[in-house]
This record gives structure tokens, C-alpha cells and sequence, in this order.
């Protein structure tokens, strides 16, 4: 569950990355060349991380795509908002979905202890 929920706001923010370099490129000083330097990476990068979640280093670097988010409100002030809602909604996603995923698997082996002590008796 910890993969879903992160995959979601990885999801989100490939959008939110988006709308950002469309306003970046009408209210900051920065040329459209620069501002698509930064934002079609950050895309690629937010994308591909949905893939990658298997291995743990992948959680690290969401961190890191989170700070960058944060770190865009230097550009947009309303990135330091925005940024950090979704680092918010990284953060619990990553802290529900563990959570749901120790409760299930407790449920397993409750479950399956049930069934081998049936099977027994």
C-alpha cells in the first residue's frame, strides 16, 4: 500500500510540475529554454519514480523531489505552499501505507494461525 499511496502523489505532482513551469514562464524572469531545463526533468524524474518504488532508495529521492518543490517557491511564492501540502500528503502517504501494510499482514498471519490451528483440531 505504501507504493500506491506514493505512486498517487508522484502522480499529482508530474501535473502540479507542470502547471508550475506554465506560470513560471509567464511571471518569473526566467526564460522558457531555462524554466523546461528544470520542469521537463523534474517531470521525467517524478514519473519515473512511480516505477522505481520497489527499491528504497527511490523513497529518498521522492524526499528529494519534495524539497525541490519546496525550494520552487524561490521562483513562484506559492510553490513554499503548494510544495509543502504535497510533501505533507508524501509524508503521510508513506507513514499510512506502512502502517496498512503491518495491519494487513498481522491479518495474514492471524488468519493463516486460525486455519493451521483448525486444520489441527
Amino acid at each position: 500500500m505504501v507504493r500506491r499511496m506514493a505512486t498517487s502523489v508522484l502522480c499529482f505532482e508530474v501535473l502540479v510540475i507542470l502547471f508550475f513551469a506554465l506560470v513560471a514562464m509567464k511571471l518569473s524572469d526566467l526564460g522558457t529554454g531555462t524554466v523546461w531545463a528544470i520542469c521537463g526533468p523534474g517531470m521525467a524524474l517524478a514519473a519515473l519514480l512511480c516505477g522505481m518504488l520497489r527499491k528504497p532508495w527511490a523513497y529518498q529521492i521522492g524526499w528529494v523531489l519534495q524539497a525541490a518543490l519546496i525550494l520552487g517557491g524561490f521562483v513562484i511564492v506559492d510553490m513554499f505552499f503548494i510544495g509543502g501540502f504535497f510533501a505533507l500528503l508524501w509524508y503521510w502517504g508513506l507513514k499510512a501505507g506502512h502502517k496498512i501494510d503491518t495491519e494487513k499482514a498481522a491479518a495474514y498471519a492471524a488468519y493463516e494461525a486460525a486455519q493451521a490451528g483448525g486444520a489441527e483440531g
